[in-house]
């Protein structure tokens, strides 16, 4: 009840604007806000966000956390305690929102399009198309929203010149392709083209087994009766949460497992998956360099 009369109330209330001497119009998903020419209290509702914003040297007052995991991804330079808690991704708490006075709010359309007007009644907000595969672009334009475009130029120069790296590393190993597998509680996915890592690995000319080099954000498998569906020489394991038990490790214990042929290397799942932003992205690069040359070493 308090949250319906919440949204009421911020339904009723104008969208907040200011004259053209104190903000700059940015274009994006949802139209265009005029932000402060220096944004001071971010909040973001995802970690993609999260990522960009520390990224480009903006500490948010508050985030929202993925699901289940109920904290801040681990590989992110911050310290949790430093930012206010807005609830999970799937559910943002507006009220606590409001209270923290925040003068830009960053997301996605695919997220959060449904609670724009909302989220715009407390401050300009800034929304992305989609999430994942489109990182690149969402970097482009939350940097323009925060007035840090020079910052972000050089997180993709960087980003460029070590993906070229990678590249020349991976020739040199004869090019094998290569298989991203999350496991959850309930089924496994296999990454495709139109995802954050599939982009990536697309972008550092990272070949994919064929049932994977396809359009798409994922194949979800749940029977270990499929598992030959992960094999390729080498497979990119994370999992989404060990302690609680992912499935695949259930799959490990059957007589299917020995099906598989691939050499398996475990990767961190807070920035292979969660992360989706340039702070990720590099530590992807990290992981296949090193990933890359151990391979080529045996």
């Amino acid at each position: 009840m308090v949250r319906f009369i919440l949204s009421a109330v911020l339904l009723a209330l104008p969208v907040l604007s200011s004259s053209a001497d104190n903000c700059r119009p940015v274009q994006h998903a949802m139209g265009h806000s005029c932000v402060p020419l220096q944004p001071l209290r971010v909040a973001v509702l995802d970690t993609g966000e999260l990522d960009t914003a520390l990224a480009l040297g903006v500490l948010p007052v508050a985030a929202t956390t993925p699901y289940q995991v109920g904290n801040l991804p681990a590989y992110l330079p911050v310290q949790a305690n430093s930012i206010a808690s807005l609830g999970i991704v799937q559910e943002p708490d507006l009220e606590r929102l409001l209270q923290l006075q925040p003068d830009l709010i960053l997301g996605s359309k695919l997220r959060h399009g449904k609670i724009y007007q909302q989220l715009s009644a407390i401050a300009p907000t800034v929304f992305s198309e989609s999430i994942g595969a489109s990182w690149m672009d969402n970097l482009k334009l939350f940097a323009s929203a925060l007035n840090r475009t020079d910052k972000a130029t050089q997180w993709q120069q960087q980003f460029a010149q070590q993906c070229d790296r990678v590249t020349a590393l991976y020739a040199r190993t004869g090019r094998p392709p290569v298989s991203v597998v999350r496991s959850m509680q309930t089924h496994i996915r296999l990454y495709l083209t139109d995802s954050f890592i599939g982009s990536i690995l697309q972008r550092c000319s990272i070949r994919r087994p064929p049932s994977q080099n396809v359009s798409g954000f994922a194949v979800r498998l749940r029977s270990p009766g499929k598992i030959t569906q992960l094999d390729a020489p080498l497979i990119l394991l994370s999992e989404y949460s060990e302690t609680q038990g992912s499935l695949i490790q259930s799959w490990q214990q059957t007589p299917f497992w020995r099906l598989l042929e691939g050499k398996l290397h475990p990767v961190n799942d807070s920035y292979w998956m969660l992360g989706i932003g340039p702070i990720a992205a590099k530590n992807v690069l990290n992981d296949l360099q090193n990933i890359l040359e151990t391979y080529a070493v045996n």
